[in-house]
């Protein structure tokens, strides 16, 4: 059983979620968790399919503030938003928020998912950097640079995204030098945000993925950086709130870790608690 008994990332009907906040609010509670926090994709003007309406995110808020005391003195709920950098939201409306990079601008204003369909990652990468995948890598990892360290969110979500297309296309060498470096490069500069790196283990539970985000080689960078961590599960259905945990942690564990961080139980007490691996 995971030691973690959180999620910080978690997505309802309100934007791309299989549950609604009311099911996983019950899954994470029958699970024995501690601390819950709705993170539904920020209302933003362009695939909406995909986010929070704006015409609803008053709603979405209502909905979770009401959770929140509906599940008062049983588990903690908190109002998060996950928010990518085309975000037209407000991050000061929520208790928290995600920093992510969905998505790269075209220059007819138009976009591509970094973690859409792969065969239009692959257009995307053929027109626009010449078929070159470690220039689309250096160019990704500069907009979330770019957007974590002016932007100061709670959590970087999914650092290196683009991993769950390069899988399947072999758009660059996850092992070269030159890969490591631009993504060290990048997480580097994001450490003096004092933002807590999520381990995220939704690319695992759907199956797609055999680590969580980010790699490795990250994460023990991180440690050595004195960074902190979150787990995460990005749960877009109800029955994989704490799918891969235990991967998670005997990961983390690996690589030197002893503690991970969460929402903390009793909110009276700050945002955020540690919580010990072992």
């Amino acid at each position: 059983m995971s030691r973690v008994l959180s999620s910080a990332h978690v997505h309802t009907t309100f934007c791309d979620g299989r549950s609604t906040a009311e099911e996983m609010a019950q899954a994470a509670y029958e699970l024995g968790f501690v601390s819950l926090g709705f993170s539904s994709h920020a209302p933003q003007t362009f695939d909406l399919k995909y986010c929070v309406d704006p015409a609803r995110e008053d709603e979405y808020i209502a909905e979770i503030r009401r959770i929140q005391q509906e599940y008062a003195g049983r588990m903690a709920v908190y109002l998060g938003t996950e928010r990518d950098m085309q975000s037209c939201a407000d991050p000061k409306k929520y208790d928290y928020f995600i920093a992510a990079v969905h998505y790269f601008m075209k220059p007819d204003g138009s976009f591509c998912a970094v973690d859409g369909p792969a065969e239009e990652m692959r257009k995307y990468v053929d027109e626009y950097f010449g078929g070159d995948g470690l220039r689309m890598a250096q160019h990704y990892f500069s907009l979330m640079r770019d957007y974590v360290t002016e932007a100061k969110p709670q959590i970087i979500g999914h650092f290196d995204l683009i991993k769950k297309n390069n899988s399947r296309l072999h758009l660059y060498d996850e092992d070269d030098a030159a890969y490591r470096a631009i993504a060290l490069e990048a997480l580097r500069a994001m450490r003096e945000t004092d933002a807590l790196l999520e381990v995220n283990t939704g690319g695992v539970a759907r199956g797609y993925m055999d680590e969580p985000y980010p790699s490795s080689f990250l994460l023990k960078a991180w440690r050595e950086w004195g960074g902190e961590v979150i787990i995460n599960s990005d749960c877009h259905f109800a029955d994989k709130m704490d799918a891969a945990y235990d991967k998670a942690e005997e990961l983390l564990l690996s690589l030197g870790y002893d503690h991970a961080v969460r929402l903390n139980q009793c909110p009276e007490r700050g945002m955020w608690e540690t919580v010990s691996l072992r």
